[in-house]
């Protein structure tokens, strides 16, 4: 079913919005027969449009706010019914200590259940709680806006008209209701309309004494005088309503928040223009928006104030919605507005149409490769996305405004950066010329729910076996080394094992682009700093390393050893700060002892090789090999222990692999986890330290 629901407002009290609205309610039910629901959004007096109908009680939206989740038949069962005409009525709340319950949230469910249960909803809104009103407007599918001739209502209806532009009602699609019209009344229609700038779509004659008669026996116009003027308009109106399309269900919108003020859509759409005819309107709209507001400025001053960002979003978002009705007021859908609104109030302050990509949870990593290529990984899977920018200098704001607000930049001096979003998600950009054919944008994003090993198990990324072991070699402190490729899920396992360090043990973790979430208490989170505008100011991570064994470590854990830092690892790893975790970019387990052992050549220490593999033997004891199979899954192929030196060469035992059997043609990587049999050389010195771990765990299966 899909219903009309219809706001019935005004800026200010006196005007008979209320009259209006419950008339209009029970016209669609007495007279044209449709199931009506009239809710009485109001906080906390809304005792008093069921006094206009003659009823004393009813139970209200908070009463029945646990009914909410039973499904419609269950809730609506519970609404109470007009007595004499069977018209549903249900007030938001009837007491002063209801008042604090009547949240946006119960409004929003409300509605959106009335909607799905009856032909006709007709809200009386009020203006004296803001969220709630918002709430209530989001859901609404026609407005009707209700004014008076005289200076002060129609001056307060202009800005109500501002209010509802800025709720994504077009100028043209708000019905005025004119009411307690006098012919002899020194404002006339016409002028009321020219003033407006709106037609008046019903006009209902100045009638005190009936009016205030039928209000005091709490007998209804629609109902006991159906011939009248009052309701002879009304019935007219409704009519009008029925036969227009309802274009949505409900518009239900994200709007900013202090926390995030950042406006999500769910997918593209295409306004049924062209492609190119659109681009050019964005960028008119956005020309003009920048002509009326400083927006590079604020948005640098307000990107670190959570309060002044949510003015500025709101205020930008007003500015496009009157922008709108001057330029595109062919768009009269409110779900087309809204998207407009929104798409460009993302290219504007926030990150353009990456905002869509970063809501969606399947997407796990974003790829642009230049302003009209916008590809996503899902599921270990990339695809190209129907999402775009604008052009270049749009890619580019955006990522100007992501390095800024972790206090890095990106130029033509340093055209490559690495950066993180407010929710962890890491970024890398890098532009021309470098980049040759436009800016490219990587984002691999933060996981909104943290992972666990069940998480992993769940994943089959490994076996309960291996996830045991892997987290008795971090209690019982096993340096360890997580090696594997670009995306094959390094830092997420890092950051599992991380987390299974024990409380009592002070972390010292140290990245490039802070991504580790450690539950633990005492975690102390380093992160580099590159080059400021003259060249200097960097932090490394070697820097960091070197720095971190001053303030008293139990573990350090880095990121990613890259460089010349490995060396300062291993001698960390070496005195006294065993347990330590890390991760590198290798094919295997001793693909990854050779990358390290050229990356303590990097130091620039005049070392033999021999030495330095010493120092490797001695200070790795686990390596576990994490793979990015060709299904897109993730999996650890090799758990791998160091058993030391044997002359010139580093002596290796895989303690768990995953053999792979078969790849099926579009389907996944079969195979299983399987123990190799070998039994690690520190199992005996586990169980002293309270770690049991039988040997039949590492038997091999047959």
């Amino acid at each position: 079913m899909v219903a009309h629901v219809i706001g019935v407002y005004a800026q200010k009290g006196g005007v008979g919005r209320s009259l209006v609205a419950a008339n209009l309610a029970l016209t669609y039910k007495e007279r044209l027969k449709k199931e009506a629901l009239l809710f009485l959004c109001k906080a906390p007096y809304a005792g008093d449009g069921l006094l206009a109908l003659g009823e004393k009680s009813a139970p209200s939206a908070v009463d029945l706010e646990d009914h909410l989740d039973r499904g419609k038949d269950a809730w609506l069962a519970k609404v109470a019914r007009h007595r004499q005409t069977g018209l549903f009525v249900l007030p938001l709340c009837l007491e002063v200590e209801q008042a604090v319950r009547a949240t946006h949230q119960v409004v929003g469910r409300s509605i959106r259940l009335a909607s799905e249960s009856v032909d006709v909803v007709v809200i009386d809104l009020d203006v004296a709680c803001p969220d709630v009103l918002s709430a209530a407007i989001d859901h609404c599918t026609e407005m009707l806006l209700v004014t008076t001739p005289d200076l002060l209502c129609l001056n307060q209806s202009l800005k109500a008209i501002d209010y509802l532009q800025a709720h994504y009602f077009p100028r043209d699609s708000i019905l005025l209701v004119v009411n307690q019209l006098r012919e002899s009344a020194p404002i006339r229609l016409s002028f009321i309309e020219h003033n407006l700038k709106l037609r008046a779509s019903a006009v209902l004659p100045l009638e005190t004494a009936l009016v205030e008669s039928s209000l005091n026996r709490g007998q209804p116009l629609a109902t006991t005088n159906p011939r009248h003027a009052i309701s002879r308009s009304l019935f007219n109106l409704a009519e009008a309503i029925s036969r227009r399309p309802v274009t949505r269900h409900a518009v239900v919108l994200k709007r900013p928040s202090r926390n995030s003020a950042t406006i999500v859509a769910s997918e593209a759409i295409s306004y049924g223009i062209p492609r190119s005819e659109l681009i050019a309107l964005k960028q008119k709209i956005h020309r003009k928006l920048i002509e009326e507001m400083n927006l590079k400025q604020m948005d640098y001053e307000t990107m670190v104030n959570p309060d002044k960002r949510l003015e500025l979003y709101r205020a930008t978002e007003f500015v496009i919605s009157r922008i709108l009705d001057k330029d595109a007021a062919w768009i009269t859908s409110r779900d087309d507005r809204v998207q407009l609104v929104r798409e460009i109030l993302n290219e504007a302050l926030g990150l353009g149409p990456i905002e869509y990509l970063l809501a969606d949870d399947s997407v796990s990593e974003i790829m642009v490769n230049g302003a009209r290529r916008v590809f996503v990984e899902r599921k270990g899977q990339i695809e190209l996305t129907p999402f775009y920018f604008t052009d270049e200098p749009q890619l580019r704001r955006v990522i100007e405004r992501i390095v800024v607000r972790v206090g890095r930049r990106i130029d033509e001096k340093s055209p490559m950066v690495d950066a993180r979003l407010p929710d962890g998600s890491r970024v890398n950009a890098i532009i021309p010329p470098l980049a040759i054919g436009g800016s490219a944008l990587t984002i691999r994003k933060f996981s909104k729910f943290p992972l666990t090993s069940e998480t992993l198990l769940k994943l089959g990324s490994l076996n309960l076996q291996m996830s045991k072991f892997l987290q008795a070699c971090v209690v019982a402190r096993k340096n360890t080394i997580i090696s594997g490729g670009s995306g094959s899920g390094k830092t997420t396992l890092l950051n599992i094992l991380s987390g299974t360090i024990p409380p009592n043990e002070r972390i010292i973790t140290i990245e490039d682009s802070a991504e580790l979430q450690l539950p633990q208490v005492n975690v102390v989170r380093l992160e580099t700093r590159p080059a400021n505008v003259e060249g200097e100011g960097t932090v490394s991570i070697r820097d960091l390393v070197r720095n971190a064994l001053r303030m008293r470590p139990d573990r350090i854990v880095v990121g990613e050893c890259r460089g010349a830092e490995s060396m300062d690892m291993l001698q960390a790893m070496n005195t006294g700060h065993d347990g330590s975790l890390t991760t590198v970019h290798a094919n295997s387990p001793g693909d990854a002892l050779s990358r390290l052992e050229t990356m303590c050549l990097m130091a620039g220490l005049d070392l033999p090789a021999r030495a330095i593999r010493k120092q490797i033997a001695s200070a790795v004891q686990i390596i576990v090999q994490q793979t990015r199979l060709s299904d897109g899954s993730r999996k650890i192929t090799q758990v791998t222990e160091v058993c030391g030196m044997e002359g010139e060469v580093t002596t290796m035992q895989d303690i768990f692999r995953f053999r792979q059997d078969r790849v099926l043609r579009d389907g996944p990587v079969e195979g299983q986890f399987e123990a190799t049999g070998n039994i690690p050389t520190f199992l005996d010195l586990l169980r002293p330290k309270g770690i049991e771990l039988p040997r039949e765990v590492f038997l091999r299966q047959r």
